[in-house]
């Protein structure tokens, strides 16, 4: 049975108790997992066990006003600083005050979401905690995930019998060498994963982390969108903020459905002996005529 931990951060104990009746049925109903409750009964009490290093939390319900102040109170603001600065894990607002929510915290994703108390649906925002679980996000990048387990493998099995080669290079600079670690790091990590199932998204940075374009980056322009062929040596920007080259190639990336015949009548149904299916099919193996090739 699946487990989930849910720090809720509230000071009205007639609150607290109705999380609890609430989340009592809502494990009734849902046998194949169980929620757990923790209760932070005000700032100080929410974050110090939110530095409890033996406290895993799997998502945090926070309401603002944590003093009873009738609104004028905003101390929960503090708590939510507090995850989104040092911890990983999907954070639900709940508050009869969501004006208050310090506009610096205010960044609403699947992972953090505001809702005004008197409409919350607590079924709602439950299932999106075990939705959420079910990814298997959290035991990569929750606190003691797979991914801290990696970079302790990597560290002592991989970079201490070849840590010297940075240590006795004097050509690059301490944060050039740092660079240099954290691309060692991350391909190690790579190794270790099962190289089957990839899935499409795995492809993308999305939203763009870098200021400037590169290679391989798509941009939308004019309903369109393009995909970045300048090489690398041409388009790389020096550090004088110039680049090798003053004009970029953009490739325009033409839609499935604008390209493969009968591409909208295709179900997930749709049988392998289907000829549309088998066109389409050309298309994403990259063995259809025209010089296209498919990106996923």
């Amino acid at each position: 049975m699946e487990e989930l931990k849910i720090l809720i951060v509230e000071d009205d104990e007639n609150k607290r108790e109705d999380y609890s009746r609430f989340i009592k049925a809502y494990n009734l109903d849902n046998p194949d997992s169980r929620v757990l409750q923790e209760f932070g009964v005000n700032k100080e009490d929410a974050i110090q066990k939110l530095n409890n290093p033996e406290n895993r939390f799997d998502g945090a319900i926070v309401d603002l006003d944590l003093t009873g102040s009738g609104g004028n109170d905003t101390s929960g603001n503090d708590v939510i600083k507090e995850i989104k600065d040092n911890l990983r894990f999907p954070t639900f607002v709940v508050t009869g005050t969501p004006q208050n929510l310090d506009p610096k915290l205010d960044a609403r994703t699947s992972i953090f979401e505001v809702y005004e108390r008197d409409s919350a649906d607590l079924d709602v925002i439950f299932n999106k905690f075990k939705a959420i679980k079910n990814t298997g996000i959290l035991n990569l990048l929750n606190r003691n995930g797979k991914i801290e387990d990696l970079i302790q493998n990597i560290f002592w099995n991989h970079l201490s019998t070849s840590l010297n080669n940075w240590i006795l290079d004097k050509k690059r600079n301490p944060e050039e060498k740092e660079d240099s670690l954290l691309r060692y790091t991350i391909l190690h990590m790579l190794e270790y994963l099962d190289e089957k199932n990839y899935h499409p998204s795995e492809f993308y940075i999305t939203q763009p982390i870098k200021e400037s374009i590169y290679t391989g980056d798509i941009v939308e322009y004019d309903g369109s969108r393009y995909i970045v062929l300048t090489p690398s040596c041409d388009i790389v920007v020096r550090d004088d903020g110039t680049r090798n080259t003053k004009q970029i190639l953009f490739c325009r990336i033409i839609d499935l459905a604008n390209e493969v015949k009968n591409f909208n009548s295709l179900k997930n149904s749709t049988g392998k002996s289907n000829d549309n299916r088998k066109r389409l099919n050309r298309y994403v193996g990259n063995k259809s005529a025209g010089n296209f090739h498919f990106i996923p």
